[in-house]
């Protein structure tokens, strides 16, 4: 099992944070704001339904949350917004991309390892629905044909 928290935290303006250009802190600001871009684009892609290529190389937070987004997954997203009119445009984007990643559908199960031993019981018991299923289908209507051939192939396979 595996856990992935991340805070995306939000868009990344230089002129709202102060970060002078060239410097470190502009520089990683741009990093996250591509990140969110191609996360923004692997969503959408997702969310369009199976086919086509999704971009998650393109960013170091896709390529580790790729198993979760894509995956043999259960994901849940918390999107946090707010109220104030001077980050309206922030908490417009923040609800299309929560929009869109709900859409994300994931079919997740249980993976199985399953050793020699085990395989063996599971087939063993699958054998014995089968022979249940053909002693019900004989008893219903012996003289079928296709009863006469499963009866060969058993014997056969015996």
């Amino acid at each position: 099992s595996t856990l992935n928290l991340v805070d995306l935290a939000g868009s990344e303006r230089s002129s709202l944070t102060g970060a002078e250009a060239g410097g470190t802190r502009f520089k990683e600001g741009a990093f996250i704001n591509k990140s969110l871009l191609t996360l923004g684009k692997v969503i959408g892609k997702l969310s369009d339904g199976p086919g086509g290529h999704i971009p998650f190389r393109d960013s170091k937070l896709t390529r580790i949350l790729e198993p979760s987004l894509g995956g043999n997954a259960r994901t849940a997203i918390i999107c946090t917004i707010t109220p104030a009119l001077a980050h309206v445009e922030e908490t417009h984007s923040t609800l299309r991309f929560a929009s869109r990643a709900k859409t994300i559908k994931n079919k997740a199960h249980v993976n199985e390892i399953l050793d020699d031993q085990a395989l063996l019981k599971r087939y063993r018991k699958e054998i014995q629905v089968l022979k249940r299923q053909l002693v019900k289908l004989e008893t219903s209507n012996p003289d079928s044909d296709e009863i006469q051939k499963v009866k060969e192939h058993n014997q056969k396979m015996e």
